[in-house]
């Protein structure tokens, strides 16, 4: 018998007795022409044999074949009229096309746990976590299935649809296209686990989990159905009203468990219609006892309220945002910030179902809690304190939304404010800043391009005086000095020449804030002479050395930090002897009077390690002749009054050194055994020279004059261009959180029926009309242009929006929670 295989059991036994009745009598009785009538009387037809009378035997057999019939007919009449009853809301193409996507094998109608494995078809479901079977009603109408119950008795197509093209908002496994039925199982059957998989189908499935949750108390599988809600939301928490949803659940489900929570973590989504049930008995725990509000539940309180608007730089920065709102608090409120509960209201509260077929009432922690969501003084404050902390974010912001990188170089966490820097770089950037460490207690020197590359600045162009200072700038945000900085040398640095790093005594706000002090060029003058001196015969022994770092150590004129600058300074010009020769091209410059000042001050610097060798004489006859004085200005000095040292050089003074390091070792020139034609080894009185001496220090200001280096020919003009933010958090900038909530909903379709929209906006407990005001204002200050249109069908215009990122780990799962 045709479609016998969807008969019930009872059916099926009926048919079988009735047939096995018929085919009795045909054996036995049709062999007599008796026989056959007694068929014919049963069945109601005229005897084919209207000469033989019936007998009392053909009589009792005939009754018994006619009772069968009629049980039979009954039964098939029954099962027509169920049909008929099941069919009736399924659509004809459903009709048309059951027979070959129904489950004919038995299943139990209910839960079905995770060890276990249900066949649904051709699809075989590992892993349970479903409601399976033909009834399952919804709570308070009986009259319809819950949402989540897959029928095997529905219809499956051979084909899917797994863009869910057919598919409705609020989805039901029983109103579902037999398409839609087929990519559901099919997801169903894999590991769930696909993030592109059409939202649609998470919806249908967590339908069931929040079921279980809620309705079912004292489920023994609970922990497996609230790991499997994280889970979820952890895949598919990139999607706004998803996370909501499962942050709602999971909220709801500890409190009405009494469950201990986890510590509150602030989340800067799309926000929602409303404070999280979990904030606000957090709220009230604290307030009912009477303890401070601790800053992470305070902020979340404040970003998850549907009127609070958070800028770029809240949600792109929200880890630095946390410690800097914590720190806010904390100065404003020493002793912790407390609310009085004298006059609260009590916190009521109740989960709607996200299926809809449902809602419950929540006594959190099984208690009566206060309730000020409706105060307006943490609300206030809060906020205030919000966009103190999004202020000082913006630069760190911009720069972030620049970088390239995985991770935030040294470069971009300069932008930081200070309370954080240091912190910061130590954490994303360790590698960087132990370099830098080891650079500074080694004084080694680095070519500039190796100090671009560490700090995240290298982009293969040769750096001009305004990149130096940027670089300056960030070294000098995170403590460090550099000796390139145009502020203090004379000139411009090139990629491949070294640089030295060394500490400053403090961090840097700003680069303006580091320019010289007005002695600075004057000693850094006489200092670089004396090293143009003491390497003219291309080393520096100890003995200069130490009398050039006791110079810098002598000058106490100088701040702290400029001596140390100095001293990298010596070190970074002593790596390079051939570099220090190029300030003698300006010495053409100077006037009579002043190359006069200047000479006798280069004699001074020859003289201060008591000799004067031959190839110090030849420099200085480069000099005198440079400076244009006659050779014979030069051997006067050399000869006049000569007699031998009365006392001590007054260079050989105290070094102060670090314990455990020694300069480097350079080679010491043997004394001359011969003397040169025409430049005898001379030894010179240094007390005649005090007078040069004491002349040093004016002909220093002129060197600086000298020595300054023409300022860069400015770059050309850029056009201005906007730096386009990144999508993910630009798309609600502007926006109220709850219509930012209401634009995420809305901006998973491309339409919306009018019902629809107006059934979800006013779930959102908005107003349609006064919500697609806002929103149309919203999109025309942003993007001039409407973001929804039509009547009776509301087109999304979702082209100006950028689409949201479902990279599973872009999504935080715990901002529901909180510590009570």
């Amino acid at each position: 018998m045709a479609g016998s295989g969807h008969m019930s059991p009872d059916l099926k036994a009926s048919i079988a007795a009735h047939n096995a009745q018929i085919g009795k009598a045909i054996t036995v009785i049709c062999a007599e022409e008796l026989g056959m009538s007694a068929v014919a009387a049963a069945v109601g037809l005229p005897s084919p044999n209207k000469n033989l009378p019936l007998t009392p035997k053909d009589g009792a057999q005939a009754f018994t074949l006619k009772a069968s019939v009629a049980a039979h007919n009954a039964s098939v009449g029954q099962a027509i009229r169920d049909a008929n009853d099941k069919n009736k809301d399924r659509s004809f193409f459903e009709r048309l096309t059951e027979g070959s996507g129904r489950d004919t094998s038995p299943v139990l109608d209910g839960w079905i746990p995770a060890n276990q494995t249900v066949a649904i078809g051709k699809h075989v479901i590992p892993g349970g976590l479903i409601y399976v079977g033909s009834h399952l009603p919804q709570i308070g109408n009986t009259h319809h299935a819950e949402n989540c119950l897959i029928n095997p008795r529905l219809a499956i197509g051979s084909r899917g649809d797994p863009g869910g093209h057919t598919m409705g908002y609020w989805p039901s496994y029983s109103g579902i296209t037999a398409e839609a039925r087929c990519s559901y199982l099919d997801w169903l059957a894999g590991p769930r686990s696909d993030p592109s998989t059409y939202i649609g189908y998470v919806f249908l499935y967590f339908y069931g989990l929040e079921r279980r949750m809620m309705l079912e108390s004292a489920a023994p599988d609970a922990d497996v159905v609230v790991a499997e809600v994280r889970r979820l939301m952890w895949v598919y928490g990139g999607h706004n009203s998803f996370r909501r949803y499962a942050q709602e659940l999971l909220s709801a489900y500890e409190l009405q468990e009494m469950h201990e929570p986890e510590a509150v973590v602030p989340g800067v989504g799309a926000g929602g219609y409303e404070v999280p049930l979990s904030i606000k008995a957090a709220l009230g725990v604290r307030v009912r006892d009477g303890k401070p509000i601790e800053a992470d539940l305070l902020l979340a309180y404040v970003l998850s309220h549907p009127e609070t608007s958070v800028r770029t730089p809240a949600k792109r920065a929200l880890d630095e945002l946390r410690q800097l709102f914590a720190q806010e608090l904390s100065k404003r409120n020493p002793a912790g910030f407390t609310i009085s509960a004298s006059r609260a209201k009590k916190l009521t509260a109740s989960y709607r179902a996200c299926s809809g077929t449902f809602e419950v009432e929540v006594l959190p922690y099984g208690c009566d809690l206060p309730d000020i969501s409706d105060y307006s003084r943490p609300l206030n404050v809060g906020r205030e304190l919000l966009e103190i902390c999004t202020v000082q974010l913006e630069q760190y912001s911009r720069a972030l939304g620049r970088a390239s990188g995985p991770s935030p170089t040294l470069a971009v966490l300069a932008r930081l404010p200070s309370s954080l820097r240091r912190q910061r770089a130590e954490l994303a950037a360790a590698a960087s800043v132990k370099t830098l460490d080891a650079l500074c207690d080694g004084a080694t020197p680095s070519t500039l391009e190796q100090l671009r590359s560490l700090v995240g600045t290298a982009d293969g162009t040769e750096p001009n005086r305004a990149k130096l200072r940027e670089l300056a700038g960030i070294f000098a945000a995170f403590g460090y000095g550099i000796t390139a900085d145009p502020a203090f040398v004379v000139r411009t640095t090139k990629a491949d020449e070294p640089v030295v790093v060394f500490r400053l005594s403090s961090p840097v706000e700003a680069p303006a804030d580091l320019a010289p002090t007005p002695h600075y060029a004057h000693v850094q003058a006489t200092l670089m002479l004396a090293l143009l001196v003491a390497t003219v015969d291309g080393t520096l022994n100890d003995r200069e050395r130490q009398g050039l770092m006791a110079r810098v150590d002598a000058a106490r004129e100088l701040p702290e930090d400029e001596r140390r600058r100095l001293m990298a300074e010596l070190v970074a010009q002593a790596s390079t002897p051939g570099r220090v020769t190029d300030w003698m091209k300006r010495l053409k410059d100077l006037e009579a009077v002043d190359g006069e000042r200047v000479a006798d001050m280069l004699l001074a610097a020859a003289a201060a390690d008591g000799r004067i060798d031959p190839s110090e004489v030849t420099l200085l006859e480069k000099v005198f002749a440079r400076l244009g004085l006659d050779a014979s200005a030069l051997y006067t000095r050399l000869h006049g009054g000569i007699t031998a040292p009365t006392a001590e050089p007054d260079d050989d003074l105290k070094i102060v050194l670090q314990a455990g390091r020694q300069p480097a070792a350079s080679p010491i020139p043997l004394p001359p055994t011969a003397t040169g034609a025409g430049h005898p080894t001379v030894r010179v009185d240094l007390s005649r020279l005090e007078g040069i001496r004491r002349e040093t220090r004016s002909a220093s200001g002129v060197l600086a004059d000298i020595f300054a280096e023409e300022e860069d020919a400015p770059e050309p003009e850029k056009i201005a261009r906007i730096v386009q933010e990144p999508a993910e958090d630009a798309m609600f900038e502007g926006l109220e959180g709850r219509y930012g909530c209401l634009l995420a909903d809305l901006a998973e379709r491309d339409e919306w029926t009018s019902g629809d929209f107006e059934h979800l906006t006013r779930q959102a407990r908005l107003m349609p009309g006064a919500a697609r005001q806002v929103l149309n204002d919203w999109a025309l200050d942003r993007f001039d242009e409407l973001i929804l249109e039509g009547e009776d069908v509301i087109i999304v215009n979702r082209h100006l929006l950028p689409q949201p990122s479902l990279t599973p780990s872009s999504v935080s799962v715990a901002d529901s929670r909180v510590s009570a």
